[in-house]
């Protein structure tokens, strides 16, 4: 079995573009809004969701009930091929993501890890491969906005013979 080493690189816009948004209010666009007492940090992300079967787009908690540490061994990875996912953690800590391009046939080699500043949160854009959430910390949440909806909107994909090893720099 083959082990191919993944390094979490920063979480930036331009690094992450190829595969969704970025979450954050750094360089976003915003207004004052409630009288001023309020600043609207605005369309951080593009929500993409097929509706033409009659889905839409749903907000949800996902709460972490396993831990994972690193150097974290994985082979799995999943697609969700009717609409995009955005997680928004609810703490200031830090994620671990894995994504790659949206094909058919996703390989190990051409998948890409990141890690958030701890105040970032993450869109894959509608097709994106990416590694199942994953954290240290068991009871961690995070927002979701995905789709719901009739039809398959989960393809999970085990790379076989290769292991993905995913290491903090």
């Amino acid at each position: 079995m083959n082990i191919t080493k993944l390094v979490a690189k920063p979480l930036t816009k331009d690094a992450f573009s190829e595969f969704g948004d970025v979450i954050e209010k750094d360089g976003a666009k915003h207004f004052p809004i409630n009288e001023g007492a309020v600043e609207r940090f605005h369309d951080l992300a593009d929500i993409q969701v097929d509706s033409v079967d009659g889905g839409k787009a749903i907000v949800s908690f996902f709460q972490v009930t396993t831990p994972s540490f690193f150097p974290y061994q994985f082979n799995l990875i999943e697609r969700h091929p009717k609409g995009s996912q955005a997680f928004i953690p609810t703490d200031d800590k830090p994620v671990v993501l894995v994504v790659g391009a949206p094909t058919d046939t996703p390989q190990a080699e051409n998948l890409h890890a990141f890690i958030t500043n701890g105040k970032q949160g993450f869109n894959f854009h509608t097709g994106v491969w990416h590694m199942p959430l994953i954290s240290e910390d068991v009871g961690r949440t995070f927002v979701i906005i995905d789709r719901s909806g009739p039809g398959n909107n989960c393809d999970e994909v085990t790379l076989e013979n290769n292991m993905l090893e995913l290491v903090l720099a």
